[in-house]
């Protein structure tokens, strides 16, 4: 199985200060669709525990998968949300 990982970065804030948590253990998916789903999930997550603080209003966010726990690894698709009032 094929191992994701799942990098947030953000920084499009009002604040203007951004930063990213890679994922140096990743997930072992059967494939790029169970990445997809997984990444929605995250995303979710992420709204659901920071959507309501007030200084996070307006912010982007993205869910990067990549083949690599570092950066500059291949980047498989990513998933951008953002909060907006």
């Amino acid at each position: 199985m094929p191992r994701y990982f799942f990098h947030i970065h953000d920084g499009h804030s009002v604040l203007g200060d951004g930063h990213s948590v890679l994922d140096d253990v990743g997930l072992d998916l059967r494939d790029i669709s169970a990445a997809r789903s997984a990444a929605m999930e995250l995303g979710g997550e992420i709204l659901k525990h920071h959507a309501m603080d007030p200084l996070l209003q307006h912010i982007s966010w993205q869910v990067e998968v990549s083949d690599n726990p570092e950066l500059g690894g291949r980047s498989l698709f990513v998933l951008q949300f953002s909060v907006q009032e």
